[in-house]
């Protein structure tokens, strides 16, 4: 048995950045950019005003009132055809381009108006409520550098910079495998000695919330041949395969049989870490295997402590490990012990602190505590129980 962070690094190692494809920007939401990002333009590519307002001469104002002519007016996305005289004023929306001659822009609701004419309180400084051109990013510019995670925000600016393509680092593609004769359809009725398949559902939207391709290959027998097909298709078409289910030491586990049967390299097949001691790691290739243990919170905390990390780095992402941080106990904990234990709970922050509050059971089944917790508390091996009050490191799940 491995410890649970010998384990991680031996995950990590044999997890590889993918290559990079280039695909429309509005595929490119929470992908890592694999190209770096210069600007094609100034933004803004013109004077333009930030303002409902009045574009007029600076100079023409002073400490008292100042009187102009209305001469036009300027719409966003219309180009100004007249120059600004002395003492003339052009009514401008937000966005619209600043005349020539003009340069400043007086507020609409700080001016009176009477037909054509405009009355101003006061000096208007040179520059006011207008963004000038290159003011944001001028051509040429680094914007973006490889490796930048793209949230709303940089997509936005990407289009505003006429990127309608971009590369980016591949996604992998995972194939989830479930195996257990005891398994059910989510339809069906449940029958003496069956249960419903939660964990492929629960895998699908676990690889999902990550953002990659994922295929499901449904359940599949507990029979060594029919894993022993599936696994072999599965590491064909995919980057990862993850089966959940027949890693333990059972009669009817077959996921270590069949791995060194195809000559993966398993690099370990237990790992000191509550729930999900039974996980195994194997590589096949450049293919990484993960055979999960069968009970729905092991198969989601295995997920979560190796599979997402992984996933991220074969992504470019700078966040493969989530921070961990000081959680205050509202609750006492017990633990055995003998591994690195994960508690579900629910996290909250109160006057600057984390506080940590029970949820539920918190056997490998407990599928429903889950449902209540929002992140999980580590007890780490050698300690056999927490008081209400104690401070550990949490950390939240599914981000």
């Amino acid at each position: 048995m491995i410890k649970l962070c010998k384990a991680l690094d031996v995950v990590l190692d044999n997890a590889s950045l993918l290559e990079s494809e280039t695909i429309p920007l509005n595929e490119a939401l929470n992908r890592v950019l694999a190209e770096n990002i210069n600007s094609k333009d100034n933004l803004p590519p013109f004077n333009k005003s930030s303002m409902d307002g009045y574009a007029l001469k600076s100079t023409d104002t002073g400490e008292g009132q100042s009187k102009f002519k209305i001469v036009g007016s300027i719409k966003a996305g219309d180009v100004p055809r007249t120059e600004i005289k002395k003492g003339e004023a052009i009514k401008i929306m937000t966005g619209a381009a600043v005349p020539k001659g003009a340069d400043a822009v007086i507020q609409i609701e700080k001016v009176k108006t009477c037909k054509d004419e405009l009355e101003v309180c006061g000096k208007v400084c040179e520059g006011k409520n207008v963004l000038m051109e290159g003011e944001e990013i001028k051509k040429g510019d680094s914007v973006f550098e490889r490796g930048t995670f793209l949230r709303p925000s940089e997509i936005g600016m990407l289009a505003s910079l006429g990127y309608g393509r971009v590369q980016c680092y591949r996604k992998p593609k995972i194939i989830i495998i479930t195996t257990g004769d005891e398994l059910v359809g989510v339809d069906d009725k449940i029958t003496e000695g069956k249960v419903r398949n939660c964990n492929e559902y629960a895998l699908v939207a676990l690889s999902k919330n990550l953002n990659v391709s994922v295929k499901s290959y449904g359940i599949v027998e507990d029979q060594k041949e029919k894993i022993l097909g599936a696994v072999k298709n599965a590491l064909e078409e995919g980057d990862i395969v993850i089966t959940s289910g027949g890693v333990s030491v059972g009669d009817y586990d077959f996921i270590e049989d069949v791995l060194h049967e195809i000559g993966a390299d398993i690099k370990f097949t237990s790992v000191e870490v509550k729930p999900g001691k039974p996980v195994t790691f194997a590589t096949f290739k450049n293919k990484l295997f993960f055979g999960l243990p069968g009970n729905p919170l092991s198969v989601i905390n295995t997920f979560e402590i190796f599979v997402t990390p992984a996933v991220k780095k074969m992504m470019g992402r700078k966040d493969v490990i989530n921070d961990e941080f000081p959680v205050i106990l509202e609750d006492d904990f017990k633990s055995k012990g003998d591994r690195d234990n994960y508690i579900y709970v629910n996290i909250e922050k109160k006057d600057g602190k984390y506080y940590a509050r029970n949820t539920g059971m918190q056997s490998s089944n407990a599928l429903f505590t889950l449902t209540r917790s929002n992140g999980v508390i580590i007890i780490k091996k050698g300690i056999k129980s927490v008081r209400a009050g104690d401070i550990l490191n949490g950390k939240f799940i599914f981000k």
